[in-house]
């Protein structure tokens, strides 16, 4: 890498995924900190800013909720850092359940290397969520029928969008959208659902999105308007 040393995370080191975590990311030139859960983890997200936060799930010896309310809360050094859950398969559920409640990706442990290293990549240029309320038109082609959908928005980055509503649709299905954000500009292009909520521990009922291309200019205009949200700036 040309920059300097990026900073790694890396929670829960003994179990056989996180420890092939590790020697990927320095071999690709990454500083890598493997610490244990326990409360001082809480004092050390607090105050030190890392690119990337890898923990394995389930936790031991600390909740989740606590250390997701340090990462996240508003003077913590790691409130914009990426934080990917590295699941036992058959909890795999459950760490999807956190996503967009303070984590940004969950994944299976037992995923393939080459998989495994390109969640990292990903989540090393995500860009934090921003909340909007606005309505958005889903064209959702669900085998030889098209349904055409109305959906709201709980909160959106450059990368996708978490979506109210109540239309199932399939994990991995791709459908074109439409949206006005506030103030004026209009947001159009496609995207793939990647998750369903969990209406009982998030709240709401719908479909966490990924964005896969943009018509025209809409990319750069969502882009200008999550920058002037978000006081950090972009992520790149």
């Amino acid at each position: 890498m040309s920059e300097a040393q990026r900073h790694v995370l890396v929670v829960g080191g003994e179990s056989n995924a996180l420890e092939r975590v590790a020697p990927m990311l320095r071999r690709a030139e990454f500083n890598v900190h493997t610490v244990d859960p326990s409360p001082q983890l809480l004092d050390l997200v607090l105050s030190t800013a890392f690119e990337l936060m890898v923990v394995g799930f389930p936790l031991t010896g600390m909740s989740m909720d606590d250390l997701l309310e340090a990462v996240r809360d508003e003077g913590s050094a790691c409130r914009d850092t990426g934080l990917l859950l590295l699941a036992e398969p058959e909890l795999l559920d459950d760490a999807q359940a956190l996503v967009d409640l303070g984590v940004n990706r969950a994944i299976s442990a037992d995923w393939a290397d080459a998989r495994l290293w390109q969640a990292v990549v990903d989540l090393l240029q995500i860009a934090p969520r921003v909340y909007m309320r606005v309505l958005l038109h889903a064209d959702v082609d669900l085998t030889l029928d098209r349904n055409r959908a109305l959906y709201r928005t709980v909160n959106i980055s450059s990368s996708g969008a978490l979506l109210q509503g109540s239309d199932e649709v399939p994990m991995g299905s791709s459908f074109d959208f439409l949206f006005r954000l506030p103030g004026g500009g209009l947001i159009e292009g496609t995207a793939e659902v990647v998750r369903h909520t969990n209406p009982l521990r998030e709240g709401i009922e719908g479909i966490g999105t990924r964005f896969v291309g943009f018509r025209e200019e809409s990319e750069e205009r969502l882009g200008d308007y999550l920058e002037r949200q978000y006081p950090f700036g972009r992520r790149t």
